[in-house]
């Protein structure tokens, strides 16, 4: 009997040293809850959505060409041979700078002519002053003063003609009286560039001959353009068309950098609808920032047709499960709630929300992942 009961209380000692260990751990566990969930407390991050202008966007495509308001052309003054060239393709130039040196005999021809009136103009002027003076003296009749006014009428529009001729190959005004005190017969002119810019285009080489007036086309010697501002051709089909005014702002994309974007306004609609492609050209005024839009590149466009303002929410803050959109709104204070929510087109990092959610909601962006089993 004494070895039976001696038993028993080891056995009783025993079972209660197990069910001391196994309650440990159960007692420790709501200590591990509650910092679990002070710590996704502290990682979740809320917002409260905001309204935003969304444009709506035409999408076509478009082609780059230089701006020709601001474009120069330049062609042989007169008929003559290339001597020199000065300015190369690629070359910034200022307003009045050389491009090239050209000999031209129409040139001696006009200074020729110009000086030949000068000096019928002093011939006819001092025929004129003696003329009167022999009148005063009664020497000669009046119709021998008319007849001398006449002739000097006559030459100084001759001057003047063989003036304006000058003016032609480029001779400024000032220059003038310098041809006529000097005797000036040099045919040699220099041609220069009435507007600054880049040479785009250069078709004219040392010893070349050059043709004025033979053609309705004639040839470029060289082309010069304005790079900081360019045009770009869009195609709008017809039913788009009504969609499209002047001022709206444009985005143009090149294909090869899909991340740079060119802010631009629409400054021309076209009246005629191209018969083959069945779309109207629109012309779209960009700003060329770093001379990175090159003429006959291909590129996107897009025109801002219309604007409204909606309530956005970021991507990070909406999510999908089951078929359901919706977002994790904080009520109080570490108390959340899933509430579904109707979303719309994206906008740059952000989403519209249609319905679900209004701008005073506090809604989870950041660690929203913490919660989706204990929001209800």
């Amino acid at each position: 009997m004494r070895p039976t009961a001696t038993f028993l209380i080891l056995l009783t000692l025993a079972a209660g040293c197990d069910q001391t260990r196994a309650s440990s751990p159960r007692a420790a566990s709501p200590d591990r809850a509650a910092a679990s969930s002070s710590e996704s407390a502290a990682s979740v991050k809320t917002s409260t959505p905001e309204y935003r202008i969304r444009a709506s966007a035409l999408e076509t495509s478009g082609k780059v060409q230089f701006d020709e308001e601001h474009l120069v052309r330049i062609h042989a003054p007169s008929t003559g041979r290339v001597v020199d060239v000065l300015a190369r393709p690629g070359e910034t130039i200022k307003p009045g700078q050389r491009l090239l040196v050209l000999d031209c005999p129409d040139l001696g021809a006009a200074k020729s002519d110009y000086l030949k009136a000068l000096a019928d103009a002093e011939r006819a002027d001092s025929a004129l002053h003696l003329a009167r003076d022999l009148y005063d003296m009664k020497v000669i009749a009046q119709k021998d003063i008319r007849e001398a006014e006449n002739d000097y009428r006559k030459t100084l529009a001759e001057r003047g003609r063989a003036a304006s001729r000058l003016r032609t190959f480029g001779i400024a005004d000032d220059r003038l009286k310098d041809i006529g005190e000097r005797g000036d017969s040099e045919t040699r002119i220099d041609v220069v560039t009435p507007r600054g810019g880049v040479i785009v285009e250069r078709n004219v080489t040392a010893g070349q001959v050059v043709a004025y007036g033979t053609s309705d086309t004639p040839l470029n010697l060289f082309v010069i353009a304005d790079l900081s501002h360019v045009w770009v051709l869009a195609d709008v089909y017809e039913p788009d068309v009504p969609k499209i005014k002047l001022g709206q702002p444009a985005t143009v994309t090149p294909p090869c950098c899909p991340g740079e974007r060119y802010e631009g306004t629409v400054a021309y609609i076209s009246d005629a609808v191209d018969k083959d492609t069945r779309t109207v050209k629109v012309r779209v005024a960009v700003p060329n920032r770093d001379r990175a839009l090159r003429a006959e590149m291909f590129v996107r466009v897009s025109i801002a047709t219309s604007s409204s303002r909606v309530l956005t929410l970021p991507q990070s803050a909406v999510h999908r499960d089951d078929g359901q959109t919706y977002v994790i709104v904080e009520n109080a204070k570490d108390t959340f709630e899933r509430r579904p929510i109707t979303v719309g087109a994206s906008l740059d990092g952000s989403i519209e929300v249609r319905d679900g959610v209004t701008p005073a909601d506090r809604v989870v962006t950041t660690g929203s992942i913490l919660l989706k089993k204990s929001a209800q």
